[in-house]
């Protein structure tokens, strides 16, 4: 199944190729945000992050399907 991720902040860095800011990726079915994450070896601490799935936000443990989209985000801090 293909899913649309959208990288916010820094994970942009994630992605080497392309805009830098959106990639397809080819997902087996019954794969969840979590599995998304290993995937794509992201490091961030699934704590500090802000999952949006089709436009409403969600958790690590959401199963996806084919043809969503998911904003990944990581929280800011700073003064």
């Amino acid at each position: 199944m293909k899913v649309e991720v959208h990288l916010h902040a820094t994970l942009r860095k994630v992605i080497k190729e392309g805009n830098g800011q959106v990639i397809v990726m080819d997902l087996p079915e019954n794969s969840a945000i979590g599995d998304l994450l290993e995937l794509m070896k992201i490091d961030q601490d699934p704590d500090h992050m802000l999952f949006v799935l089709n436009g409403r936000t969600t958790s690590l443990g959401q199963v996806l399907e084919d043809g969503d989209v998911l904003n990944l985000m990581t929280a800011v801090s700073g003064g």
